[in-house]
């Protein structure tokens, strides 16, 4: 949500808010429902919005990763481009970007391709040339 989301928002939300301090003179409780039910619903979606994201970041940030092709990048020479429940882009401090999904890492080539780089069994954290890459 950019900055003039925000503020659009919480003008809508204040005008939701002073509607329903309106009706709740004719209706009572039922007035103050139609002003406050909308706010409290959307500002309940973006507050789940955040702690997700949160969670996303931290899940692939400490995530290990592979030392990157040319060998001069580690785990945390890595950045965090962004990320999905299934996937995370990375850029590697030579400025390669790979792609981090179901236990294997790709490169993207500069033509949006993946090339299959590394790859690693559920039940080792070591990371190994990856098949495909070597068929």
């Amino acid at each position: 949500m950019t900055l003039i989301e925000m503020l659009v928002f919480i003008a809508l939300s204040l005008a939701l808010l002073a509607v329903g301090r309106f009706l709740s003179g004719r209706w009572g409780t039922a007035g103050w429902l139609v002003g406050v039910l909308p706010v409290g619903i959307f500002w309940t979606y973006v507050a789940y919005g955040i702690i997700r994201g949160t969670f996303l970041e931290v899940k692939h940030s400490l995530s290990p990763r592979p030392v990157c092709r040319q060998g001069r990048c580690k785990t945390r020479d890595y950045v965090l481009v962004s990320a999905s429940s299934e996937k995370a882009l990375f850029r590697c401090r030579c400025g390669d970007l790979y792609l981090s999904k179901a236990n294997r890492f790709s490169q993207i080539l500069p033509h949006n391709s993946l090339k299959p780089y590394m790859a690693r069994d559920s039940s080792s954290p070591e990371w190994k040339a990856d098949e495909e890459a070597l068929s």
